[in-house]
């Protein structure tokens, strides 16, 4: 990795942007994305020690995972616009010491009802530092280098993707699920440490830019971003993508273990693989972002994207003897694929909204967490005997969200940013 990052070119009216950025402040990024999938996986495979020691049920327990998940949301709504009207870092800062006293709270929770209030709150410090992140990379690139530069991060954060449930199975061997609560506030300390350290000294948004915007309301903010085509396509399309993604990982443990007869440990390794490819397509993506335009690459990701999901519920219809490669290997592709598209349609949406960049990534990641919570279900609604639902409710999202890109991501009139 080089010793310093490019930023994208100085804009007209975009007072105080350095030009550069040394790798450390990219590197501390990554890290702190990284809070999402420990926040979410860590500790999943200690549910039956929580269960036994709070004296709950199993439904309770899963709405641990549903506190932050709403917490996420809130989050990110909260934080995305703040960090447009005070600057990047300090809402950062502040999110991060939120984030480390819920932990501290998750962590002594007498109770299942203390520990999903604890882990909401967890979830609000844990979204808005994602969004901040975000709006971060908008404030220093756009086009194939903002595609390219959250490739880089996808990196970091797709290590503890991975990795999380197995690295959280591992030390139960060594502590309870408490000790994974207080693992996660050491993690905050030292995040919290590197953020002052190394994030602190290069504000990206700082007050020479913030004034460009004295007296804009959010709400002008919220009608700008709805009047923007690409970027109501952009979040529509993400939005059905992560449905299609969250509806399939949902049911994953009862398909495979279920359906196919996988044991724990080769489940664990094919959902591995799937965060794997992910990354994988992550880095092809900058690589043809940086040869096509990056719209151009989203929609047609997007058709590609509904093609192995086409061919993946064909395979399941009329070729079910194929068995677990039958499933494994067009699955395998749509998750590639998806991991191609994220980055361009997060770089889409933003593209037109600098000075907005924190309301505009606010909305892009809690469309995606809505999106992810309704999709979740479904394909239990049909259930979970048969590849066939997993199949096609892939499908149909995956088909909606091609149409969406193909009709959205037209021509654009030129507009301005406020």
């Amino acid at each position: 990795m080089s010793a310093e990052l490019p930023g994208a070119p100085a804009r007209p009216g975009r007072p105080g942007r350095p030009g550069r950025l040394p790798a450390a402040f990219f590197v501390t990024l990554g890290f702190i994305q990284a809070l999402w999938p420990l926040t979410m996986d860590l500790y999943l495979p200690a549910f039956p020690q929580i269960q036994a020691e709070l004296a709950t049920s199993p439904s309770l327990v899963q709405f641990t995972l549903t506190g932050a998940f709403v917490g996420m949301a809130c989050g990110q709504l909260v934080a995305g616009p703040l960090s447009d009207r005070v600057g990047r870092i300090r809402p950062l800062v502040v999110a991060l010491v939120v984030y480390t006293v819920a932990s501290v709270a998750c962590a002594m929770a007498p109770t299942v009802g203390v520990l999903i209030g604890s882990r909401l709150v967890q979830g609000v410090g844990a979204a808005a530092t994602a969004v901040i992140i975000l709006a971060i990379v908008r404030d220093r690139a756009e086009g194939p280098l903002m595609v390219k530069l959250l490739a880089r991060l996808q990196l970091i954060n797709g290590v503890f993707v991975v990795a999380s449930p197995a690295i959280g199975a591992q030390l139960l061997r060594l502590t309870d699920w408490r000790g994974l609560f207080w693992l996660l506030v050491v993690y905050g300390i030292v995040l919290l440490l590197a953020a002052l350290a190394v994030l602190a000294r290069h504000e990206t948004n700082p007050l020479a830019v913030r004034a460009l915007r004295t007296g804009a309301r959010l709400r002008d903010d919220y009608l700008a971003l709805a009047r923007d085509r690409q970027y109501r396509a952009a979040v529509g399309a993400g939005a059905l993508q992560w449905a299609a993604m969250m509806s399939y990982m949902a049911s994953s443990a009862f398909l495979f273990q279920g359906i196919f007869g996988l044991d724990a440990t080769a489940y664990a390794i094919v959902f591995g693989g799937h965060g794997a490819l992910m990354i994988a397509g992550a880095q092809l993506s900058a690589r043809l972002a940086g040869r096509m335009n990056v719209t151009a690459v989203a929609r047609g990701g997007a058709v590609v994207l509904f093609g192995f999901a086409a061919l993946l519920l064909a395979g399941q219809l009329f070729a079910p003897g194929l068995g677990l490669l039958g499933f494994v290997l067009p699955l395998f592709a749509f998750t590639t694929t998806f991991g191609v598209i994220s980055p361009t349609l997060q770089s889409s949406a933003l593209a037109h909204h600098g000075p907005r960049a924190g309301a505009a990534a606010s909305l892009v990641g809690a469309t995606n967490m809505v999106a992810g919570a309704v999709g979740a279900p479904i394909v239990g609604l049909f259930g979970v005997t048969s590849t066939v639902p997993a199949a096609a409710v892939m499908t149909l999202c995956a088909g909606l969200s091609a149409v969406v890109l193909l009709v959205g991501f037209r021509t654009r009139r030129p507009g301005r940013d406020r």
